[in-house]
């Protein structure tokens, strides 16, 4: 706002997800409202990118830019001075004004003479401004609001709940906002899943630190098998005792693991099997 012209502004700035603002769109949505509010519209003229309308006793133009706005345009930006916690919309609005596509700027000012009291003059502007831009939010919403002057910088939500006291305070001059450096801004982010997009590994670099390990238990969901576990051996004499009891007791043939047998090995284990037999047969002869 120019002081003592009775003067006020914003720039609404459009990024990819929002699209070209709509001026006649805008134009139906702020004549609606406007005379809805019982106000006598005394004007109004739409050519091209421009929008001029004359509600009396204010004057509203709306300017749509033929691209994204210079850097240099986007100096001197603040945020609200806050003592409620960390300010979590900076960085997005941050990289908002360096990626924005579209910008929309509006201007309000007061027709006649000015009031004698230059602060309620002011407030009753910086009100008026606001309620003249919430039709415009109906038509296209735009990602951030740059109140002028002071350069001021609000989400939507925030603007829609500010008050006129908090538009006219000045901003956080110690911690400015300042567009997001391009080589920030080319770095890679991830993407709807969380992931990082993958870059060809260099065979001449050097192993990653942080790569998995063979010994990872990320191995056990890999696309190839698992290697087949080996048995562990047993013990030698364990597996002969086992063989022999298995051939007394059932008369089966020792398993593929023990060493092929012998016709004296075979005499031997059915003499001691019919050992206790011929004891029993023994002891119960007359």
């Amino acid at each position: 706002m120019h002081r003592g012209t009775g003067i006020a502004g914003a720039t609404l700035l459009y990024g990819e997800h929002q699209g070209e603002p709509d001026l006649l769109l805008a134009m139906q949505t702020l004549l609606d409202d406007l005379r809805g509010d019982g106000r006598r519209i005394s004007g109004v003229k739409l050519a091209g990118a421009s929008l001029r309308l004359r509600a009396d006793p204010f004057e509203i133009v709306l300017t749509l830019a033929s691209g994204p706005l210079p850097p240099g345009a986007l100096h001197g930006l603040t945020r609200p001075l806050t003592h409620e916690g960390p300010d979590f919309a900076r960085v997005h609005l941050s990289r908002m004004l360096r990626v924005h596509r579209q910008a929309l700027g509006f201007l309000i000012r007061r027709r006649g003479a000015p009031l004698p009291d230059a602060a309620a003059a002011l407030q009753q502007l910086t009100r008026e401004g606001q309620l003249c831009l919430l039709p415009v939010f109906e038509a296209a919403l735009p990602a951030l609001v740059v109140w002028h002057p002071g350069g001021l910088v609000l989400t939507a939500e925030e603007f829609r709940a500010a008050s006129p006291t908090l538009l006219l305070s000045p901003g956080d001059a110690s911690a400015p906002l300042s567009v997001t450096r391009p080589e920030r801004q080319g770095m890679a982010r991830p993407d709807a899943a969380g992931l990082f997009p993958l870059v060809a590994a260099d065979d001449t670099a050097a192993p990653d630190p942080v790569g998995p390990s063979p010994r990872s238990i990320g191995r056990l969901f890999a696309a190839d098998p698992p290697p087949t576990l080996s048995r562990a051996t047993p013990v030698a004499g364990i597996e002969r005792a086992s063989d022999r009891v298995t051939l007394a007791l059932r008369g089966t043939a020792p398993s593929a693991r023990t060493p092929r047998s012998t016709p004296r090995l075979l005499a031997r284990l059915s003499l001691a099997a019919m050992l206790p037999w011929l004891g029993w047969l023994g002891g119960t002869l007359p």
